[in-house]
């Protein structure tokens, strides 16, 4: 008696997982994400700390259980920022969602280098931002994304 309930509990199990697996389609397409606020936080010698938001966006029709955003940034073709979101997230079905970052950087030599990378009165910089969203999914691969843009760097007051 006690293997035929084992036996139920177990196949029940497997059901509901393989429903839960059968509920996000096998290929989904990349969200695309861009780098949508860069402010500087804090420059030194040592280096800069800068805070980063990013906006993905879900061009699919169910929603991405996100572990965590990778993402490497080259700004105005000079050094690179990378970092790593913190917390998972679900990237709603055809919605967006914005991830708030800190990083360390010594991208520059000084804040006078930095400043004299800006373009124009908006204070933009050119970047490209590539990376892998890590899903909170079981045996799925990470979606790859790359966009290029322009940013407007924040400064402290």
């Amino acid at each position: 008696m006690v293997t035929r309930s084992l036996c139920i509990v177990i196949a029940a199990s497997c059901l509901g997982l393989l429903q839960a697996c059968s509920s996000v389609p096998r290929q989904l397409a990349g969200p695309q994400v861009e780098l949508v606020e860069l402010k500087l936080l804090q420059a030194s010698f040592d280096g800069q700390r800068f805070a980063l938001r990013l906006l993905l966006n879900n061009p699919n029709s169910v929603p991405i259980p996100v572990l965590f955003v990778e993402f490497d940034v080259r700004l105005a073709g000079e050094g690179l920022l990378d970092g790593r979101s913190q917390a998972p997230f679900t990237l709603p079905a055809g919605g967006s969602q914005a991830v708030d970052v800190e990083v360390f950087s010594n991208l520059v030599s000084s804040a006078s280098r930095l400043l004299s990378l800006v373009q124009g009165p908006t204070n933009t910089l050119e970047y490209e931002l590539q990376g892998e969203v890590a899903l909170n999914l079981r045996f799925r691969e990470p979606l790859s994304f790359y966009y290029r843009g322009q940013v407007p760097l924040l400064l402290p007051p």
